[in-house]
């Protein structure tokens, strides 16, 4: 049976806002608090904030090198060159739908006849994140479910039946990053569906041991920034475990997964599912919600100011290089003058 596209998107809205509801519901005896939001009274533990800052480097060089293997079939890029292409693109993503604003912020940094390509090279770097993600978030919820700890009161996250699914929809999730040429057939050959066509024929491109180094440095990215979420969550002075602390933060990242949203708003959702997970651990709302602010400010809203400056570096290098070429053409036409 087809269904309708305004009855499709119709369906994701709705998906959408119940989550968005859902998440409220769950935390807001927290949230009707949020004007005694202060930092009054907190306990700030600054060497784990320090820590969380300096690993900003590594995890964005970790996805540049990501962003480097995937780019094999386009153009051999060094690993600085694709440093300054991930920071290009965080800067449009703020404003996109899942960062879908750094495919065309990425490519950017390459040939223009490679752009497109790039684009493509940019979506299946990015898909290479959602197994490793969801599989974490499986794990997580399989180790509190051992420890029978309920996630805010509520047994439906530590059930069998939502941990089943979890790891479902893990696997159809790797096996289409690892296996895209077997996804085709399953798409139908019309021109509303030429363009994920064509993306899935791209995807082709990759071997095997491509694909493998790509969604292990995708794990290794996923630690670093977990521990940076770690850490600003014990900076803020919640009393909690490395382990437990590591699981909540694999769990809050799984459930920020399942929303489309633009990186803006990412913030209100980090900030809800951090809440909800870490309720066990502490009564206090701020906690949560500062460590989550801090930990948006320096991981994205910082990497997105410096791709800001490239921008207008390269603007300012094209605007030199237009007044080289006008003075060129003008030392040109005196010569012409004179002969």
């Amino acid at each position: 049976m087809k269904l309708n596209p305004t009855f499709k998107k119709i369906v994701k809205i709705v998906l959408v806002i119940a989550f968005y509801i859902g998440l409220y519901l769950l935390t807001k005896d927290h949230f009707e608090q949020f004007d005694e939001l202060t930092t009054d009274n907190l306990r700030f533990e600054y060497l784990p904030l320090v820590m969380a800052l300096v690993l900003v480097v590594p995890n964005w060089l970790i996805e540049a090198a990501k962003w480097r293997v995937s780019l094999s079939p386009v153009e051999d890029v060094s690993l600085m060159k694709s440093f300054v292409g991930v920071l290009k693109g965080i800067t449009p993503s703020l404003f996109t739908p899942n960062r879908v604003g750094e495919a065309f912020g990425r490519p950017s940094v390459l040939q223009h006849g490679h752009r497109f390509s790039g684009g493509l090279a940019t979506a299946y770097c990015g898909l290479s994140q959602m197994p490793v993600m969801m599989m974490m978030g499986v794990v997580a919820c399989v180790y509190f479910s051992w420890r029978d700890i309920e996630i805010s009161h509520s047994t439906f996250l530590t059930s069998w039946w939502f941990i089943l699914i979890g790891a479902v929809c893990t696997i159809l999730c790797a096996a289409f990053y690892m296996f895209p040429k077997y996804t085709i057939p399953f798409v139908r050959n019309s021109d509303k569906s030429s363009g994920i066509r064509r993306k899935l024929n791209f995807f082709c491109h990759y071997t095997y041991g491509e694909r493998i180094k790509m969604m292990v440095l995708s794990l290794l990215r996923f630690m670093v920034y977990s521990l940076q979420n770690y850490l600003t969550i014990a900076g803020l002075g919640v009393e909690i475990g490395f382990v437990d602390g590591m699981m909540s933060v694999f769990l809050i990242y799984a459930l920020m997964s399942f929303v489309p949203r633009p990186a803006l708003a990412e913030l209100g959702v980090r900030c809800s599912a951090s809440v909800m997970v870490l309720k066990e651990y502490t009564p206090d709302f701020r906690q949560p919600t500062i460590s989550s602010i801090i930990l948006w400010g320096i991981n994205l809203l910082l990497p997105a100011v410096c791709g800001g400056v490239f921008y207008l570096i390269k603007k300012k290098e094209q605007g030199d290089g237009k007044k080289v070429d006008e003075k060129v053409e003008e030392k040109f036409g005196e010569l012409e003058n004179v002969s």
